[in-house]
């Protein structure tokens, strides 16, 4: 697919560095929307399309759930005794590193396939998810819980790890992971949560 991403979205805590997200050299300039204009061209249509069938606060037995609806069994498990520390800058730590990131694994679905609304039926921006899943550190079981019905609550294009990139959607068509204006406008992925420091670099620079 032809790029052209020219906004960022953050969804949760995950601030990414725009150093990083551009290392590739292959942002272009574009005119930049705000919601409220994005907002204005939308139809009924379109709000259906990009709508989510089903809820993703809580699973079905009333459980906390993380970003695209994975239950969250207990939210200290995977941090607990973890006191605040210093880290590295997380790009000079990454260019230090030289990352080469893995091949990317397509296994497209058709959860809801609906265009963007967007003039060339691209995206205009990528909204960047972060799981906050203390407890699962896999895109694999990330991406199992949509594939297997979560993706009636939310679903994503990909989902990325520190050894993995796991694509389930067509990035030519929107998903359902940012709201009924981001569905319509932004590419998405999650990162799914990192054991430690290295594997969060990983991820991040997996991502860019």
């Amino acid at each position: 697919m032809k790029q052209k991403w020219i906004k960022l979205s953050i969804s949760g805590a995950l601030f990414l560095s725009a150093s990083v997200m551009l290392l590739n050299g292959q942002a272009s300039a574009a005119t930049v929307m705000t919601p409220d204009q994005m907002k204005s061209q939308l139809t009924e249509q379109d709000i259906k399309e990009a709508t989510p069938t089903g809820s993703k606060e809580t699973d079905s037995d009333g459980k906390a759930t993380d970003d695209i609806g994975m239950p969250i069994e207990t939210k200290s498990s995977a941090f607990s005794g973890e006191i605040s520390r210093s880290y590295p800058n997380v790009n000079n730590y990454i260019l230090q590193k030289n990352y080469q990131h893995p091949n990317i694994t397509q296994e497209l679905h058709t959860f809801s396939m609906f265009g963007y609304k967007t003039d060339d039926v691209l995206p205009s921006g990528v909204a960047v998810h972060y799981t906050d899943n203390p407890n699962n550190f896999s895109a694999r079981s990330e991406a199992d819980y949509e594939i297997n019905g979560g993706w009636q609550s939310a679903f994503v294009h990909t989902f990325i790890d520190a050894g993995s990139i796991l694509s389930i959607h067509d990035t030519n068509y929107g998903a359902w992971g940012s709201g009924t204006i981001g569905n319509k406008y932004f590419t998405q992925f999650e990162m799914v949560t990192a054991r430690d420091f290295e594997d969060f670099a990983k991820t991040t620079s997996y991502s860019a």
